[in-house]
This record gives structure tokens, C-alpha cells and sequence, in this order.
């Protein structure tokens, strides 16, 4: 028992000890982050200046500008879907295990709502420079023993902290992770009845904002351990066949041909709270930690990663739009108050009126005449006028804020300077380029998660069991995984085992199927147009791709009028059905008519015979000629 409790001790000092060391390597960047989220959420003053102008009664307008910019690269990769598909790799491996794979991990994204995941990591990395998900796994049914793999978001990416060691872009080489969370205190006790009430804060000084009095914080931990292990090749010696096991032979029938030392790692998980380890160890299926990133812009600086997204070049130019808004309508707001110029004769009977008389809109204003001037009357001031270098300054601010962004007018859908088409276009894919980061770092993550789902997949689905997957038109498939069977079409019998072979991950980013399948619909519309004679051979691939109600009937309707060559090539690309019978009633007009061609043929021959053997016919007749 005190052996057990020293070793909790110990796994908590390291910890807490490693804990430390990656909050202080990523607490700048964090904090970084945070004020970007806060800048583009509108806290954009600084904090003494706004009281100062406050105090005086001066604007502090807030125009911000810098949230549209984010939600157009939000949107372009909202409409850009980034979608993994898996490869055969060796020769234990498979095309069409790779298939079932692909459409596997396609059913796993819909059903935990994987784009959920990619999106908010997305936006958060366009935001503030960083986002994060994590995969996970949970049992089927209540009452089943059978896991499926899950994606879950992870809304708030400053609760991961990774091993600052790590090199790898997607961490992959990480020795350690942590994720932190809040737990209800009511919830907390029901879980954990023994534990005590004390948040985890590692061994960091303490931070308010880690802990209230309404929740706990407790700390996932991750760690990686690396065991050695021995892999051998053995050989049949019936019939030669060899194979690579961790364990070895069989029997005296196999024969080891090679042997060899292997250091191969796995994954250790615990959750802590500041004084108890609550849970773990567990071991983690899988080879990698099951954590995500998702960064915008990397830059390092003598060894030093500093992370950002779009938020944190344009903030200067949004403060100086900012203040050069608030000056111009503070000089905008004084025009009505510009003075009288009178004399203190023309007033002194109706000081009261003119002292309300740049506040209230009298309909007269009365005043004596100076027997100083008596042809001066009183009169406004002339009002101040907005500044041409405040004006100059709020353009040259817009303008810049699109220069840091990099997205010029033309990305955002607004008239700019551009006069042609072409011009337009190619404004907008200099933006394009400039915001390409994004769209091509999500595409690594997700590549990353790929590789993460190949690696559990042969772990999890390691049994015989009937799968769902889903193919690219969405359209679902019930797959007998891990067991042989005889397919129905060819009558061969198969198996998609899972746990062999090796696979790998390639991802594509583009329009989802819909979108394909609706700008096939109207590319093949205009085809239709300029080669009208296409039109009822590809009718049936038109109705396909139309989004319409009862568009499957209409396709299955216009296959009939195919060719019977087309048919069959769309059935699935056999050769062509013979040629129909003919009709009985033809075929008997047929034989009738090749019976009486016969006939008179031999009738010719029985004439031609008979001329030649009467006198003087024939060959002498033919000699004596």
C-alpha cells in the first residue's frame, strides 16, 4: 500500500513539476492570444487613455472593422471542407480495405460532428493564432462492449499545454500534454466524494483567474512512455510463408529468420486535481496523444515559437481609425455649440434667453440695438470644420488595416480600384494567397487527426462487426469489417480486416459534394447549350446532379432512354447486351422469302442442265460457235 502511495506522490510531483514547465514556455503566447481575442471583440482603448477622454467628456468610438475580415477567411474555410482519405501502403494492405477505411472515418466525422470541431479550431486560429480538438473514443450502446471513435471540440485552445521540447509541427513528438478543465464543485463531489475541494495549479504561482469559488479545475494528463520490444521474422518451413510477429514461433513448423530490438511508445493518460491523482493510469490505444493544433501564423525568434493569427498586426491601424473617427466627431459634435458674437448691450436685457440659446431652438432671439454700432447685429460664429489631415489619416488608417490583413477591398466583395473583371479577380487572389496559412494549416491538422484515426482504428474496430460507412455522395453502407464473406455481385468470398496492413493519410481541401454536384449541375447546363446534341446522352447525369426533390426518379427514368451500349456502360461497364430478336411474324416472312430465292435458283440450274444436253446446245453448240 505505501509502495502505491509513493508512486501516486511521485507521478504527481512530476505533474505538477511538468506542468510548470510548459505553462511559463506558453504563458506568453497565451496572454498574446487573449488580448487579440479581447482587441477584436471590441476592448480596443487603451485603458488610462479612455479614462482621461471620459473624464473630459470626449468620444471613444469603437468602429470595429477587423471582425469582417476574420469572417471572410471564416467563411472561405467553412465552404472548403477539408476531407482525409486513407491510402494502402504495404502489401498486406488493400485498396478496397482502404475504401471502407475512408468511408469509416467519413461516417465517424458526421457522427460526432467532426466540422464542428475543424471549425471552431479554424476560427480560433484566425482569431488568435491558435486552436485545438481532440479524438476520443466512447461505447456504442449501454449495453455493449463494443467503442467507436469520436471528435469533441475544444472551445477554449489556452486549457492545452504541450511539452515545450516538442519540434513537430502537430506535436507529434511531444513528451507530454495537458488539458485543463472546470468542474461544477457540485458535480466535482459526486464524482470524486474523497477528494478534496482544491483546484489543480501545478506548480506555478498562483493565477486568480484559474480558480472561483463555484468549480474545481482539474488537469488530463498525457504521457508518453517508450518500451522496448522484440519484433521477429519467422518462416514456414512447409511452405515458406513468413511473417513479422512481436512473439515467436508457433510451432516446430516455423523457424525464426531474423530477430531484432524495437523501441515502440504508448500512451499513459491520469486526471489530477492539486493534491490526487483522481484517475489513471490508463492506457491509450493509440500511439499518439489524441490533441490537435490548429496555428495561424508561426514565427521563431532564436528558439522562441510566437504564434498569431490575423487580429495581431491590423491592431495599431484599428486604434488609429479609432481615434481619428472620435476626433472627427468630437469636432463634428461642437459645430452646433458655435458662439454668438454680440456685445454685452445687445444681450444684457435677455441674458437669459441667450444663455439657453445654444441648447434650445428659439423661434425669435431679441437684443437691443449698441448705440456703440447700432448696425451690428449678432451672429454666429463660423462652425469648425472636420480637419482634411484628420479625413486623410482616417483613409490612410481603412487602407492600412486591409495592408496587414492582407485583404484588399476586392476580397471583401467591395468596389475598389480595379476596372476589369480580370483585375477583380486577380485583386482577390492576392488575397487568396495572403490568407492561404489558414486554409493549408488546417489541412496539416486535419492530416495529423487522419493519421491519429489510422492508428485506432485496427485497435478499436479489432473484432468482427458490421460497420456504417459513408461514401463521398453522402449516400450510407452497412460494411462487414474483420470477418470473410461472399460477395453478392461476384459471389468471391472477402474479407476487409482492419488490423493488417499498414495505411496512410492524404487530405484534400474543397467545396463539400454538394457544392461539386451543384457546379457540375450548371457547367453541364451550359454544355448542354453549346452542344445540344449531347443533350439526351448525358440527360440522365444532369438529373443526378440537380438538388431537386425526386431527382434520383428522374435519373432513373431517363437511363431508359439510353443507347442499350450506354446501358449497360452505365450499369457498370460490361460489354454491350446482344442484339434484340427479331419478330417471329418477320422471321418466318424471312424464311419464307430465302425458300423461294432457292427455289428459283435451282429451277435455273434444272433449265440450264437441260439446254445443255439437247442437240446443238450445250458445249458443241458453244464449239461450233
Amino acid at each position: 500500500m505505501d509502495a502505491v502511495m509513493a508512486d501516486k506522490e511521485d507521478i504527481l510531483k512530476e505533474i505538477k513539476d511538468r506542468f510548470k514547465e510548459s505553462y511559463d514556455a506558453s504563458d506568453e503566447n497565451y496572454m498574446e492570444a487573449i488580448h487579440d481575442l479581447e482587441f477584436l471583440g471590441g476592448d480596443q482603448w487603451p485603458g488610462d487613455l479612455k479614462a482621461d477622454r471620459q473624464s473630459d467628456g470626449r468620444p471613444c468610438l469603437v468602429i470595429n472593422k477587423l471582425p469582417a475580415f476574420a469572417n471572410q477567411v471564416i467563411g472561405d474555410i467553412r465552404q472548403n471542407e477539408p476531407q482525409i482519405k486513407v491510402k494502402p501502403v504495404d502489401s498486406k494492405s488493400d485498396p478496397e480495405t482502404a475504401e471502407i477505411m475512408t468511408g469509416l472515418i467519413r461516417n465517424i466525422e458526421v457522427q460526432s460532428n467532426a466540422e464542428i470541431a475543424y471549425d471552431t479550431a479554424a476560427e480560433s486560429s484566425v482569431r488568435c493564432g491558435m486552436g485545438a480538438f481532440r479524438i476520443g473514443t466512447e461505447y456504442s450502446d449501454d449495453d455493449s462492449f463494443e467503442q467507436d471513435i469520436r471528435f469533441f471540440r475544444i472551445k477554449n485552445p489556452f486549457t492545452v499545454y504541450w511539452d515545450p521540447a516538442a519540434q513537430a509541427w502537430d506535436k507529434s513528438d511531444a513528451r507530454y500534454c495537458f488539458v485543463t478543465e472546470k468542474i461544477p464543485k457540485e458535480d466535482f463531489q459526486r464524482l470524486y466524494p474523497n477528494a478534496s475541494l482544491i483546484p489543480f495549479e501545478g506548480g506555478k504561482d498562483r493565477n486568480t483567474q484559474w480558480g472561483d469559488d463555484k468549480s474545481i479545475r482539474v488537469a488530463e494528463y498525457f504521457k508518453k512512455e517508450l518500451e522496448k520490444k522484440k519484433l521477429f521474422l519467422i518462416r514456414n518451413t512447409l511452405n515458406g510463408e513468413t511473417q513479422i510477429r512481436e512473439e515467436g514461433p508457433y510451432n516446430t513448423n516455423w523457424e525464426i529468420v531474423k530477430e531484432r530490438e524495437v523501441e515502440s511508445q504508448k500512451i499513459i493518460w491520469y486526471k489530477a486535481s492539486q493534491h490526487e491523482i483522481l484517475e489513471g493510469p490508463q492506457d491509450w490505444p493509440g500511439k499518439y496523444i489524441p490533441i490537435v493544433m490548429v496555428y495561424g501564423d508561426e514565427l521563431n525568434i532564436e528558439n522562441k515559437t510566437v504564434y498569431s493569427g490575423m487580429v495581431r498586426n491590423a491592431k495599431d491601424p484599428q486604434r488609429l481609425y479609432n481615434y481619428s473617427r472620435s476626433s472627427g466627431a468630437e469636432i463634428i459634435s461642437l459645430a452646433p455649440k458655435a458662439p454668438y458674437l454680440v456685445t454685452q448691450k445687445q444681450i444684457g436685457n435677455y441674458q437669459k434667453i441667450w444663455d439657453q440659446a445654444h441648447k434650445r431652438n428659439f423661434p425669435y432671439l431679441p437684443y437691443d440695438a449698441d448705440p456703440d454700432n447700432p448696425a451690428a447685429i449678432p451672429r454666429r460664429a463660423e462652425p469648425v470644420s472636420v480637419n482634411t489631415g484628420i479625413q486623410a489619416e482616417i483613409m490612410t488608417a481603412d487602407q492600412e488595416i486591409h495592408d496587414t490583413t492582407g485583404l484588399q477591398r476586392a476580397s471583401l466583395g467591395k468596389q475598389s480600384n480595379e476596372k476589369s473583371g480580370k483585375a477583380i479577380i486577380a485583386r482577390q487572389r492576392e488575397g487568396d494567397v495572403a490568407t492561404f496559412t489558414y486554409y493549408d494549416n488546417l489541412g496539416r491538422a486535419v492530416k495529423h487527426a487522419g493519421k491519429i484515426l489510422v492508428d485506432l482504428i485496427p485497435k478499436i474496430y479489432d473484432t468482427a462487426r458490421v460497420v456504417r460507412i459513408l461514401n463521398p455522395d453522402d449516400s450510407e453502407q452497412m460494411v462487414q469489417v474483420n470477418k470473410p464473406f461472399r460477395d453478392e455481385k461476384t459471389g468471391v468470398e472477402k474479407i476487409f480486416d482492419l488490423t493488417m496492413g499498414k495505411y496512410d493519410v492524404v487530405v484534400s481541401i474543397g467545396p463539400s459534394y454538394t457544392t461539386q454536384r451543384e457546379e457540375s449541375a450548371e457547367n453541364m447546363m451550359a454544355f448542354i447549350q453549346a452542344v445540344p446534341q449531347a443533350g439526351p446522352l448525358i440527360a440522365d447525369l444532369f438529373a443526378k446532379n440537380l438538388d431537386w426533390p425526386g431527382a434520383a426518379e428522374i435519373e432513373k427514368r431517363l437511363k431508359f432512354l439510353l443507347p442499350p451500349a450506354l446501358q449497360a456502360d452505365g450499369e457498370g461497364g460490361g460489354p454491350p447486351p446482344p442484339p434484340p430478336s427479331p419478330d417471329p411474324m418477320q422471321l418466318i416472312e424471312m424464311r419464307k422469302k430465302a425458300a423461294e430465292t432457292q427455289g428459283k435458283e435451282l429451277d435455273n440450274q434444272e433449265k440450264f442442265t437441260k439446254m445443255r444436253m439437247q442437240p446443238g446446245g450445250g458445249e458443241n453448240a458453244n464449239q461450233e460457235g
